[in-house]
């Protein structure tokens, strides 16, 4: 794992892995990913995770990607198209 030097860092680095599992969990927009999906995935690729991880989930639901889900993170349209073009 790369060491990161500033919390932006760890928050866009965060923010990625979470999109990630988006995708590696093949979630549709609309559809909710877990936390207990979520953080085994987390704790595997970024252990410090719970570091920043109220930060990056704000990042990704001001950026559209996200919005909150009592029991974790909804994909939005405009996540589901950015998972997709890539």
């Amino acid at each position: 794992m790369t060491e990161l030097h500033s919390e932006a860092e760890n928050i866009e680095n965060l923010s990625q892995h979470m999109m990630d599992a988006f995708r590696a969990k093949n979630i549709k927009e609309g559809e909710v990913l877990t936390y207990q999906e979520l953080y085994p995935i987390l704790q595997e690729k970024y252990p410090k995770y719970k570091d920043v991880q109220k930060e990056a989930e704000q990042h990704l639901a001001k950026s559209g990607f996200v919005n909150p889900a009592p029991e974790g993170l909804m994909l939005t349209q405009i996540g589901y198209r950015a998972l997709t073009e890539k």
